[in-house]
């Protein structure tokens, strides 16, 4: 039987909280330098425009986009089914003596009043919703008329020939110079079952999701400059499969 949303949210806690404490050291998910963390700045700020914002921050595991944005000045609040990624990312704003609130909270089903944020942003979240045109309904909901949606994502597998190559040279060099399982902490099939976009989505489909949403002004952002700054300095089994689209929507919520 198929799982039902009350399981496939329970499956998925369960699978980040296991991952929260390598979270930060996997490719593309920590932020592992200062020129990368500074091309995040870039980004951020040219999509919002300007500073002191309240901004949610959905599916915030870890907190590495809560605390960059809490560094440009912005007011954070962070929400996430895990809890113990929640628990990393405090530790993190403590360390860094950054003021931001971290809670609990579903990406599909957000307790927060209408049009009570500035701005929201998702990094690579839409993925692993079971309902991602619901999500961005919510998002849209809860920021202000005015307000802007940010969805950070990409399509992670490429089944491609290349592709596929690429993906097996990467998986036998972890196998043979690092002794890891390749496989280890992937979803279960009958999760990916419950996913319709269980490796990623292309960033038509995520534009998508925003126009069917009412969002306004839907536009794209190439992140491949982000992408090749993460790169620097993995070894090359790791860099040769790191190779997908990496964008970033956003809306305009207008009414």
């Amino acid at each position: 039987m198929p799982l039902t949303d009350s399981e496939v949210k329970s499956v998925i806690r369960s699978r980040w909280d296991i991952s929260s404490q390598k979270y930060d050291t996997r490719d593309g998910h920590g932020i592992k330098s200062a020129e990368e963390r500074d091309a995040w700045k870039r980004v951020l700020g040219e999509a919002l425009a300007r500073s002191g914002l309240d901004i949610l921050d959905v599916g915030c595991g870890t907190g590495e986009m809560s605390l960059v944005l809490a560094e440009m000045g912005h007011n954070v609040q962070g929400v996430d089914l895990s809890e113990k990624m929640l628990s990393r990312a405090r530790e993190k704003a403590r360390a860094s003596r950054l003021k931001v609130k971290f809670s609990i909270g579903d990406a599909e089903r957000l307790k927060f009043d209408p049009g009570r944020f500035d701005a929201l942003i998702s990094r690579h979240v839409l993925w692993t919703l079971p309902h991602p045109d619901r999500a961005v309904e919510e998002w849209k909901r809860v920021v202000k008329v005015g307000g802007q949606v940010l969805a950070i994502d990409a399509r992670w597998r490429d089944d491609s020939i290349s592709g596929r190559s690429r993906r097996l040279a990467s998986e036998v060099g972890m196998i043979l110079l690092e002794r890891q399982n390749p496989w280890k902490g992937w979803y279960s099939d009958d999760l990916n079952s419950a996913l319709p976009h269980r490796y990623g989505l292309t960033s038509q489909e995520a534009k998508r999701y925003f126009e069917g949403s009412g969002l306004k002004d839907v536009s794209l952002t190439d992140l491949h400059d982000i992408l090749k700054i993460q790169k620097i300095g993995m070894p090359f089994h790791r860099r040769i499969s790191f190779n997908w689209t990496y964008y970033m929507v956003k809306g305009t919520k207008s009414e």
